[in-house]
């Protein structure tokens, strides 16, 4: 199910599912991170549930922070993980069975137009020995395969000329790192919150890709 208009990256409150339809093959990404064979058979038959729950936490010395905490359930005996974010660029340490120790940090961008008059995710790219077409790929430019991409929506609504989430994450023992830009993109006339993403092993093998989610309900 499309997302709601209400449902924006300052409220990403709510139920969601992995729509696999939309996104792209998970296995070779997952392969690139070293997850294990078993993990990946069961992920791919299994359905994907997130909970979403966006918050600010007030500070008496700072601006407030932005946190997002995401329960993951799932079918196929896929167990329970759980995932806390606060947008404040602080790298955080999070250990799952899944993915194992990751050093993550994540923040909100804001908007910066190009050449063409449209505006793109602002970011500093954090990905090694990342090309340009890295760089493309996750400001929405590009698909994966190079093609032209009607890429992230700017609604009206954003401030300062567009926001999105960046989060970039770190495996030391697997060997890889991950950043990914959160956005909203037009999938059939229809509006999903869509994350893109490259894996980049220290050997140099990347792998650009996409989650989208389908939005079920709100938040209980």
């Amino acid at each position: 199910m499309a997302a709601p208009q209400v449902i924006t990256i300052e409220n990403l409150n709510g139920h969601w599912v992995l729509n696999k339809d939309l996104s792209s093959e998970a296995d070779p990404v997952l392969k690139l991170q070293k997850v294990p064979w078993l993990l990946r058979k069961a992920f791919k038959f299994a359905t994907i549930y997130i909970q979403v729950t966006q918050y600010e936490t007030p500070s008496e010395t700072t601006q407030p922070s932005t946190n997002i905490d995401f329960l993951q359930t799932a079918t196929a005996g896929l167990a329970e993980t759980k995932e806390e974010r606060v947008l404040d660029w602080k790298i955080s340490d999070h250990e799952d069975y899944f993915f194992g120790q990751v050093h993550a940090q994540s923040e909100l961008v804001h908007g910066v137009t190009d050449t063409d008059g449209i505006a793109r995710p602002g970011f500093e790219l954090k990905t090694a020995n990342a090309n340009r077409e890295i760089e493309k790929y996750l400001r929405g430019e590009v698909e994966a395969d190079g093609r032209k991409s009607g890429g992230f929506i700017v609604e009206d609504s954003m401030a300062e000329g567009g926001l999105w989430v960046h989060t970039f994450e770190r495996n030391d023992k697997s060997g890889w790192t991950a950043e990914q830009i959160w956005g909203f993109e037009m999938f059939g006339g229809e509006r999903y919150f869509s994350r893109r993403v490259v894996v980049m092993t220290t050997k140099g093998e990347y792998m650009c890709g996409r989650i989208v989610f389908d939005f079920v309900k709100h938040r209980d």
